[in-house]
């Protein structure tokens, strides 16, 4: 994966969560909305959890996401149609790349503080980019 990483062309650089995953998104379909007339037509939905946020890969933001669709490619499928495009070949491997870095970290991390849930969802991301 080294090679693979090192001969990748730079990224596109963006703001990004670094935390995007259910516990940090509010829904609420039933919400009036929290402003003016134009705001109260539809759902109210909020990202929360943004003290990790800084500039990264514009694909880093998938890492965690690419977890709710894990064996469900219809989640997929209407993922990348509500996101407009498919990712490019340097993005699909970008996100091997990102994905296996933070497996590697949720593992650590997971062991280390009793986060079980952790630890599975970072074998199940090492095995997603170890059969790429």
């Amino acid at each position: 994966m080294g090679t693979r990483a090192k001969d990748l062309p730079p990224p596109e650089w963006v703001e990004t969560h670094r935390d995007f995953q259910l516990r940090n998104i509010r829904y609420d379909p039933t919400s009036p909305g929290a402003g003016s007339a134009a705001e109260a037509s539809g759902p109210f939905v909020a990202v929360i959890g943004i003290e990790r946020s800084e500039p990264g890969s514009a694909v880093r933001g998938l890492v965690r996401r690419s977890d709710a669709w894990h064996g469900r490619a219809d989640l997929l499928a209407a993922f990348f149609a509500g996101y407009g495009r498919l990712l490019t070949p340097a993005e699909q491997a970008g996100l091997v790349v990102d994905a296996a870095l933070d497996s590697v970290s949720g593992i650590a991390y997971g062991s280390a503080h009793g986060g079980p849930k952790l630890v599975e969802r970072g074998r199940r991301t090492w095995h997603g980019c170890s059969s790429r």
